[in-house]
């Protein structure tokens, strides 16, 4: 019988705290993952964007799979519904094929009206383009409530239907991170775990923890990273928590957060002994890809109402000053802080970075009509400095570049190289450069016009009147986030032949 049937009481798990080592992938002997030093130094951030971005992602990653680039490469970092797509095909079952998953390749020419009305049911694009339950969740949110209500109505559109019983199991990288679990664990066994399928890029999933009420200089929105080894806020934010509580410090195993705090210290080995609630309250894939996905979060945290089913955890500081204890904290869409998911990248010195910007803001005229998640990176935004990285003098040349694409009929690209900034708030180092290359969800008449006259037409008429640029909620009201099939589908197309296209260029960024 599955732990989740039992009630679990205690867990012995490892922690580290962020001031006294590195990251555990990179520089921790029994947790580094040597099969990534051999990668090239490539990370790959996806957007967030809801079912837009989740449509996208599956396209990007169907081409960069076609391409063989994903087996080289060391990171994805992911936001709110580039999570959705990120999250399960990172853990696929390895029965489950990737071709199956990630949909064929189909030039544009091959494109036909009865394939854009059709989903694959073991398909991704499936997923998404049924993904209603999510309306209901909203509805009925206030009677169910609950902090699990949310992300067990993703987990059920976007993982349960991969064979990834999000509800029912923790998860973790490989057989040997879960060996060591039961080590010390003899309650776990290894059926208890989902796993990283092999050749993966290492996951990061963005999420925040909301504080709204704290005053200046004290933040009120909190990086959370989720990884198969390692949950946690990695800076140590002092007086940003309860009646002036430490959060942050480092990182946890995943399978004891949301923990009580423990009541020894940890052992010469860094690992301490923590109270899990009762059954229900486990750290699942679910949780993950709920909590980057809660967009709604931030408003109804403002409001009082963040009960009605969007998720809390308890949170204990890493912190060795007095007894630490446990809050439970309100999490929310890693979106609402960074949309990009670059700064995990820059926080491990990934010095090659593509950016795929799944946004819904078409790219105008002038240097402010772009996505709003890339001025700050920039220090455009003089009110929202928390996210400045990059040289404000390379900001302009990026706008002009992407136009110079669009109004090419291309892709919309820009490669570039900058030094990067020190970013405290994140724990970001400054005074290296980063390689990056950025891809802006834009319409592409180098595409169109190999599309057949008939589906061609569709473009810029009913439910495409907007296309590439859906709507995050209600893109075809009354439902709140679904999309339909054909609307899956041309963007995921799109998506894929954007890579499929430009490949000597992605290439270069692996050479």
């Amino acid at each position: 019988m599955s732990i989740f049937g039992r009630r679990l009481k205690y867990v012995t798990g490892k922690m580290w705290y962020a001031g006294q080592t590195g990251y555990p992938e990179k520089d921790d002997p029994e947790f580094k993952v040597e099969e990534m030093e051999g990668r090239p130094n490539v990370g790959l951030a996806f957007s967030g964007g809801g079912t837009r971005s989740a449509s996208a992602t599956l396209g990007q990653l169907r081409g960069l799979a076609a391409l063989d680039l994903l087996k080289k490469t060391r990171y994805i970092s992911c936001v709110s519904g580039g999570s959705w797509a990120c999250v399960p095909f990172t853990y696929l079952p390895s029965n489950w094929p990737d071709k199956t998953f990630l949909g064929q390749i189909i030039p544009p020419q091959d494109v036909t009206t009865q394939y854009l009305q059709q989903t694959d049911r073991n398909s991704l694009a499936h997923a998404i383009a049924n993904s209603e339950i999510l309306d209901k969740f909203c509805k009925d949110a206030i009677q169910f409530a609950g902090d699990e209500t949310f992300a067990r109505a993703v987990g059920d559109i976007f993982l349960n239907s991969f064979g990834l019983d999000s509800a029912k199991h923790f998860f973790s990288l490989n057989q040997q991170t879960v060996t060591k679990i039961i080590e010390h664990n003899p309650a776990i066994s290894p059926s208890d775990f989902h796993l990283v399928r092999p050749g993966r890029p290492y996951l990061i999933v963005n999420s925040i923890i909301l504080r709204p009420e704290n005053p200046p200089p004290l933040p009120r929105l909190i990086h959370v990273e989720s990884t198969p080894q390692y949950t946690g806020a990695r800076v140590l934010h002092k007086g940003a928590g309860s009646r002036q509580r430490d959060i942050g410090g480092g990182y946890i195993e995943p399978f004891c957060f949301d923990s009580d705090a423990p009541e020894g210290p940890p052992d010469q080995h860094q690992r301490v002994r923590v109270r899990l609630g009762i059954s229900q309250h486990r750290y699942t894939l679910a949780d993950v890809i709920g909590t980057s996905g809660a967009a709604p979060a931030e408003v109804l945290a403002k409001l009082g109402l963040d009960w009605i089913g969007l998720p809390e955890f308890k949170h204990w500081p890493l912190s060795d000053t007095g007894k630490i204890r446990a809050r439970e904290y309100a999490f929310g869409d890693g979106g609402i802080l960074e949309n990009l998911g670059v700064m995990p990248l820059l926080m491990r010195k990934v010095d090659r970075i593509i950016i795929f910007v799944n946004t819904k803001d078409e790219l105008g005229g002038r240097k402010d009509e772009i996505n709003t998640s890339i001025p700050p990176l920039f220090g455009q935004v003089p009110s929202f400095g928390l996210n400045h990285v990059f040289p404000a003098d390379q900001y302009d040349a990026l706008v002009e570049g992407f136009q110079a694409a669009k109004e090419a009929g291309a892709t919309v690209m820009f490669r570039d190289r900058y030094r990067v900034k020190e970013n405290r708030h994140y724990g970001i180092e400054g005074g290296w450069e980063a390689d990056v290359l950025w891809v802006y969800n834009e319409r592409v008449p180098a595409w169109e016009k190999n599309l057949r006259a008939d589906i061609r037409r569709l473009i810029g008429v009913g439910s495409l009147g907007n296309f590439p640029h859906y709507k995050t909620f209600f893109q075809n009201p009354p439902a709140v986030i679904d999309l339909s099939a054909k609307q899956v589908h041309m963007l995921a197309h799109l998506s894929c032949w954007n890579i499929i296209e430009n490949q000597n260029l992605f290439r270069a960024m692996f050479s």
